[in-house]
This record gives C-alpha cells, sequence and structure tokens, in this order.
C-alpha cells in the first residue's frame, strides 16, 4: 500500500509539472509573438526608472511592485539609456518619457519587453502553484489538480500571464494572501502569521484594487468566528482574534511601505507628512478616475461612467464557456452536499471583489476580473472529489468539458488576449460585444508585419491603437486617426475616411468600434464592409482598389 501510495504522489508530482510547463512554453511564445501592448511601456518605464534611481516621480496609477519585478531581467543590461535629461522626466510626465525611454533612445525595444514579461510568466506560474496547493489542502489532491488544469488552460490567464502589466501580478498576491490568511485561520501561529502579512502588503504594493482584500479577509475572520464552536465562540475570542487581525494589518503596511523604499513625503496640497505618500497621492488619483468614468464599449453602446452588468457580461463571454459551466456545477455541488462553511474562504472574497467591480464606473476590461477568477478556479476544483467510474454521467460530463476547454483554448493559440466563447461569436464575434483590453491593446504589430511580407505590401494605411511605434517593428505606415497617438480633429469626418482613396487599409478593431472617439461612427464606413483579412482577431484589413 505504501507502494501504490508513493506511487501516485509522484504521478501528482508529475501532472503538476506537465501542466506548469504547457503554461510556460505558451506564454513564452506568446510573448515573443506579440507586440507591445497598450500599458506595457509605462509599467516597464516605471520599473527600470525606479530601480535604477529610487525615484518614484514616475509612479503613475499604481503601486510599483510588479513593475519593479518585471524590471529585474533588465537591471543587469548596462546599455540601457534612461533619458533623464529629456523634458519629460523634469515634468513627471510618465507617457512621453515611455515613448522616448523603449521607442526612440534604445534601439531594441523588442527585447526589452520580451525580458520583462518574463517575470510575470514567473509569477503566474506560481499562482498555478497556489491554485493547486489550497485546492489540494482544501478539497483534496484531485480537486488540486482539476483547479490548475482549469487555470493552466484558461485563455486569458495565458494572455494577460505574457504581458509586463501587473494584472497577473495582483492576481498570483492576491490569491498568496488569501490563501495564507486561510491557514492562518485554521491555526494561528506567529509564523503563519507573519506569512499572511507578508503576502497581504505584497498584495497591496502590487495594485490599489487589491484594498477589496481588507474588508474581505475581515468578513471571512468574522464569518470564521461565528462558525466556531458555542464554547468557543466568546468575547475574549473575539478579542484575541481582533488583536491578531490588527498586528497583521499593521505589518502588512509596514510591508507596503518597505516597497516605497520607507520615504516620508506630504499628501497632495497638505502639510502632513506620512509614509508612502506616494502610495496614498496615487490612490487619491485613481479614486478620481473611477469617479469619472473612462470612456467604455458594451454590446454596441457607448459610456463614459459604465454599466453594473458590464463585467458580468464580460465574465458571461470571455471565460470559456466549459469553466462557467464548472463553475454552476460546483455551486450545486456544493449546495447539495451541503458544504458551503468549507468553501466560504474562497467565496467570500470571490462575491466583494464582483461586488466592487459592478459598483464601480471604470470599466476597461476582463483583466481586472483575474484575481476572483483564479479563486473561483480552486473553488471549481471541488468538482474533483467526485469519484470517476465507467457508468457515471457527471464523471464523463466532466472529462468532456475539459477536452472542450482544451481544444477550445489551444484552437485560439497564440490570439488569446482576444479569446471569446462560443456566446459571442468566438474570437472573430468578440468585437460586437467588448474591445479595448478585451480584444485589441495594440498586440498584433509583428502580425501585421508578417501578412505584409507574405502579401508584398510596402505600405499600409493604419489605424492603431496601442502606445507602440509600428515602425519599430519595421512597419512602414501612412497614419490615420488612432488612439492615443495620431489624433484627429473630430468636429468632422475626414475625407480619407468618408470617401476613401485606393490602397490598403489597416485598422484596430477598437478603433474601427470607435470606442475611445468623441465621433464614434469615425470609422463607419469601413465597420459596414468585410474586412478583406483580419491579422489576431484585432486588425483589419481593407483593400480598396
Amino acid at each position: 500500500m505504501t507502494a501504490g501510495r508513493g506511487f501516485r504522489v509522484n504521478w501528482e508530482i508529475l501532472s503538476v509539472v506537465i501542466l506548469l510547463t504547457l503554461m510556460v512554453v505558451q506564454m513564452v511564445l506568446i510573448a515573443r509573438l506579440k507586440s507591445a501592448t497598450m500599458d506595457e511601456q509605462n509599467h516597464i518605464t516605471r520599473g527600470v526608472t525606479y530601480l535604477r534611481t529610487g525615484d518614484l516621480r514616475l509612479g503613475h496609477a499604481h503601486p510599483p511592485l510588479i513593475n519593479l519585478i518585471g524590471a529585474l531581467p533588465l537591471l543587469p543590461d548596462r546599455n540601457l539609456v534612461l533619458p533623464l535629461d529629456d523634458p519629460s522626466w523634469h515634468t513627471s510626465n510618465l507617457d512621453l518619457f515611455a515613448r522616448e525611454f523603449l521607442w526612440k533612445v534604445n534601439p531594441n525595444s523588442h527585447s526589452i519587453v520580451f525580458r520583462a514579461r518574463l517575470p510575470i510568466i514567473a509569477l503566474t506560474l506560481l499562482l498555478g502553484v497556489i491554485v493547486y496547493a489550497w485546492g489540494r489542502e482544501l478539497y483534496g489532491r484531485s480537486a488540486g489538480l482539476l483547479g490548475l488544469t482549469l487555470l493552466a488552460f484558461d485563455p486569458n490567464v495565458l494572455a494577460h500571464g505574457s504581458l509586463a502589466t501587473n494584472d497577473m501580478g495582483l492576481a498570483c498576491f492576491v490569491t498568496l494572501s488569501a490563501y495564507t490568511f486561510w491557514r492562518w485561520l485554521r491555526w494561528p501561529t506567529w509564523s503563519r502569521a507573519v506569512v499572511a502579512t507578508l503576502a497581504l502588503g505584497l498584495a497591496q504594493a502590487s495594485k490599489f484594487s487589491a484594498i477589496f482584500l481588507i474588508p474581505a479577509l475581515s468578513v471571512t475572520a468574522l464569518i470564521h468566528w461565528l462558525l466556531m464552536p458555542a464554547e468557543k465562540r466568546r468575547p475574549r475570542t473575539a478579542l484575541h482574534l481582533l488583536g491578531w487581525l490588527a498586528l497583521i494589518g499593521v505589518a502588512a503596511a509596514l510591508t507596503l511601505w518597505a516597497v516605497y523604499g520607507f520615504k516620508l513625503g506630504p499628501l497632495s496640497d497638505q502639510e502632513l507628512t506620512v509614509p508612502a505618500s506616494a502610495y496614498f497621492n496615487e490612490l487619491q488619483k485613481i479614486i478620481e478616475q473611477i469617479r469619472t468614468g473612462h470612456p467604455t464599449f458594451l454590446l454596441g453602446s457607448y459610456s463614459t461612467t459604465g454599466w453594473w452588468y458590464y463585467f458580468p457580461v464580460a465574465f458571461a463571454v470571455k471565460t470559456p464557456l466549459p469553466t462557467v459551466l464548472l463553475v454552476v456545477a460546483s455551486l450545486i455541488y456544493a449546495w447539495r452536499r451541503r458544504a458551503w462553511q468549507q468553501g466560504l474562504p474562497l467565496l467570500i472574497p470571490v462575491a466583494i471583489y464582483f461586488g466592487f467591480s459592478m459598483i464601480g464606473s471604470f470599466n476597461i476590461g476582463y483583466r481586472h476580473l483575474l484575481p476572483a477568477v483564479a479563486i473561483l478556479l480552486i473553488f471549481t476544483g471541488q468538482l474533483g472529489q467526485i469519484r470517476w467510474q465507467i457508468k457515471s454521467k457527471p464523471a464523463w460530463a466532466g472529462a468532456v468539458l475539459l477536452i472542450w476547454l482544451v481544444i477550445g483554448t489551444w484552437s485560439t493559440f497564440p490570439h488569446y488576449l482576444a479569446y471569446f466563447n462560443e456566446i459571442a461569436g468566438g474570437p472573430d464575434g468578440g468585437y460586437r460585444v467588448l474591445v479595448d483590453s478585451n480584444l485589441d491593446w495594440g498586440q498584433d504589430l509583428i502580425g501585421l508585419k508578417d501578412y505584409m511580407n507574405r502579401e508584398g505590401i510596402e505600405s499600409v494605411k493604419l489605424s492603431y491603437f496601442g502606445s507602440a511605434y509600428p515602425e519599430a517593428y519595421g512597419i512602414a505606415y501612412e497614419p490615420l486617426p488612432g488612439y492615443p497617438r495620431h489624433t484627429w480633429p473630430y468636429n468632422s469626418t475626414p475625407q480619407v475616411l468618408s470617401s476613401p482613396v485606393p490602397g490598403v487599409y489597416a485598422i484596430s478593431v477598437t478603433n474601427l468600434q470607435g470606442a475611445l472617439f468623441p465621433k464614434h461612427d469615425l470609422y463607419a464606413w469601413f465597420r459596414a464592409r468585410k474586412p478583406d483579412a483580419i491579422i489576431g482577431h484585432s486588425i483589419y484589413i481593407y483593400r480598396l482598389k
């Protein structure tokens, strides 16, 4: 029996290694095949400048931890030039400084982007290990493997795990924080408290949205106390728990301050000096940004204040349909087994995160759901507890769904950023539902260049949605109205768009839908026509004679 048990353990480890290997191979290939996306230039630049100078003047919109991690492979490169004499550095203009750094003064931009993506791939693999470990500890080894499988074949995870942004880093540290906090609640020792503290601090230093963990973990602790046996559920126990929570919160704040170099500074428009003032000043800006909203597209409609149902729709059409069905099945399974208590440490953070996302007005992408999705996959992994039997219909249904998931994901490779499930009509139908980082984030310049080479096209008329410089990828082009570069007066439709001259037009689908343009019908003439080719589901080609 010991030998048999040992054999199963080896098989289990082998399965984990295979799944993680499949993840890393796909993500490395995607990192090589896809051009820099909209936000990457800023994330990379912030990380490099903070590591090299210790100056946080470019610290706009996000805490710096993930940017610092992403920039680590670039730190030994002494040939990398920081244009610190450029006016954009002195005016703290991140957009202009990032353009100068990545596309002008350094000739190897493609290599810079690829190297900065590697640590994010590593963080995504760490997330896979956490998903497996928590699922195994909570529900058993089969559950851990099922949760990891769902993560390993999630196209959204693989897409954003290949980019030098902070979304997957946030998902990793949020999941780690929730996991280590759960372990501490089960057995509150000093060592587990220290680990939970570090994880919570790292999550807060990853992205401002990690603030949701404060109410989420507090509610988790409260419910844990309420579910204690009556003889243990006493005021003294509650005070003891509150003391631990306060200690963990203070220590986590110190971890966050450490990421900011233990610097003191004034709050905006105030004389009060506080630790990590850059964090609070940027938090104030992001709250204002959320309050004012952002141009958003959903189901053919446009808004700057968003819709409460934006993220439920995004989840429904961007999550693989087999995964959605398994999530529903796991909820039914827990209900019928009356096993809700076991899954509450997972469901509470997911519910609170989704709740916050639905009341906000900052509707710009499915990627913001990734922290909740990762934890939800652990909960879904509990279906692995169902014993496999030849005559078991649930087991066969689960096998069919997993095969569907694998085939559906791999059939989209390497265009995982543009993934949409069958509800939306697949990647080619997604543009009718969502755009921006859900589909078109500027990732297909390499694909466009390959198409031009195959077709013998010397130059295109390009409307590009992204911050990258097409010329850095060898693309000769005539600029059309785009975003954020090559903007145009929007009070009238340029003649070149209402009566286009012959040529090859390459139009990013976000621009085609006019999502971020005040004049949404800027490309209506093209939108009404079938494209001659589609590059990576995100750039539409029109060949006019």
